[in-house]
């Protein structure tokens, strides 16, 4: 009898270390490399963005870590608009950089994270403007020496064609650009996360 209750304290035993080490807190390692799949809850465009802002974001597939979920795929994160830059009317692209900062994980922490970018940049003025300011000079020129019909009424026209070319291709507008809510991305983390679980 004593026998029996013995082997049933150790077994009682043993099922509560058992339980004890398996409530224990592990730490997760979510390596650098590791592709984080995202889309964005927000439009962004460069014709308002600004350095230093964030935008919405969620995840659209979990990110899994030998079998454990380590965030589920529609758990919030956050985009960091690192540069961002409107187009001007006659020089400069727009342009956008960004990155992800930050996920919630399974456990329910927000995890700050740092990945590669996305960049792109908007559509360049240079062809525009010089078709604009180069074809209204030809028209200006043309004017000028069929009104004054020499050479410094030809440059006279030509002045005035390319100031007005000038002010055509200001009117014309910007080149901007916006990348809409719902637009998936990929990026990879630059550092591991380490998440306890």
């Amino acid at each position: 009898m004593r026998t029996k209750t013995v082997a049933a304290g150790s077994f009682i035993l043993f099922f509560a270390l058992a339980s004890v080490a398996s409530a224990a807190p592990r730490t997760i390692v979510v390596p650098a490399g590791t592709p984080i799949r995202f889309k964005l809850q927000r439009s962004i465009s460069t014709a308002t963005a600004k350095p230093g802002q964030t935008v919405a974001a969620e995840l659209t597939s979990p990110i899994v870590v030998n079998g454990v979920t380590i965030a589920r795929a529609g758990a919030p994160a956050t985009v960091h608009i690192r540069n961002a830059e409107a187009s001007g009317r006659i020089g400069g692209s727009a342009k956008l950089v960004f990155s992800l900062s930050s996920v919630t994980l399974a456990n329910g922490n927000s995890a700050s994270i740092r990945t590669s970018s996305y960049s792109r940049e908007g559509k360049a003025h240079a062809k525009h403007n010089a078709t604009y300011i180069g074809g209204a000079a030809v028209i200006g020129a043309l004017a000028g020496q069929a009104l004054g019909g020499n050479r410094d009424a030809t440059a006279k026209g030509a002045a005035i064609g390319a100031g007005v070319g000038i002010a055509g291709a200001a009117a014309t507008g910007k080149f901007d650009f916006e990348v809409p809510a719902g637009t998936h991305f990929r990026l990879t983390l630059r550092t591991a996360i380490r998440a306890t679980f």
